[in-house]
């Protein structure tokens, strides 16, 4: 299956901290903003063209492996008075050089998926940028640097920028497909707990069972709605249980639950 420069391009600077747990739900269908945001990155709000110009641009002169973090000064545009981020990472077509990179940036083990469905192969692997959390002591820094500049600088001007370069991340996304038909695997830290007497949201179409796979619990959901994101979704933790992992297909799959439990099975060590 062939991506469009557009289509890759946005997988490559989307947060992926926001793909774990969700599969392809986000890769096909959520914005930046949406994706952000799940992720707990401080989104900016809806900013003037000139400004939104000028970040596109910024964004567009990314390299690999480097993350802008920027500050917008205006109420109405960031009413949360916070920084955010766009970051750019790594795009691969075979698995060895993905692996071999991911390895080099602390990335969690991710085994070659096996028992392939006949006809998938992979098309493309993707090592996200790392999230930066609002109480860390880099986004802490950065938020200083940022409007310290913006108070110093010239009253007219909105948009202030730092590039900096990661070198750890564990977020990564693999796609494999046949034709139209795509599976995705994802990595990344599982979502943080719900405080407590909060009722995490269920579709209404969704069903969900645990299951045990070579030892270890695995979440199954299925949806059943025409409009849903994916057919069915796996997900299980490591065995420190801090890192998650999320093999989920989409709409143009005809995948069977036995099929992807196969790939999962081929994974869990």
């Amino acid at each position: 299956m062939k991506l469009n420069d557009k289509f890759k391009k946005t997988l490559v600077t989307l947060s992926a901290a926001a793909l774990v747990g969700t599969g392809m739900a986000d890769v096909l269908g959520l914005s930046h903003s949406a994706l952000a945001a799940a992720s707990g990155q401080q989104a900016a709000a809806q900013i003037d063209q000139k400004v939104q110009k000028e970040l596109q641009a910024l964004q567009a002169g990314l390299k690999e492996g480097t993350l802008l973090a920027y500050y917008v000064n205006d109420k109405v545009s960031n009413p949360q008075d916070s920084i955010s981020f766009s970051g750019k990472g790594f795009v691969f077509k075979d698995y060895k050089s993905f692996a071999a990179k991911f390895k080099a940036l602390k990335g969690p083990s991710t085994p070659q998926p096996g028992n392939l469905p006949k006809g998938f192969a992979l098309t493309t692997a993707i090592i996200y940028p790392p999230t930066v959390a609002n109480d860390s002591e880099l986004y802490l820094q950065l938020e200083q640097e940022l409007k310290a500049a913006a108070a110093a600088g010239d009253p007219n001007k909105q948009l202030f920028s730092k590039t900096i370069s990661w070198s750890q991340t564990n977020l990564s996304m693999q796609l494999y497909a046949k034709g139209k038909a795509v599976f995705s695997i994802v990595t990344g830290a599982p979502p943080a707990k719900l405080p407590e007497g909060a009722v995490p949201f269920v579709r209404s179409s969704e069903t969900k069972k645990e299951l045990t796979v070579n030892g270890r619990k695995v979440v199954l959901t299925s949806d059943s709605a025409k409009d849903a994101s994916f057919n069915n979704k796996l997900v299980w933790l490591d065995n420190s249980g801090t890192m998650q992992y999320t093999l989920s297909d989409n709409r143009a799959s005809k995948l069977t639950t036995n099929e992807m439990l196969a790939v999962a099975k081929s994974m869990i060590k």
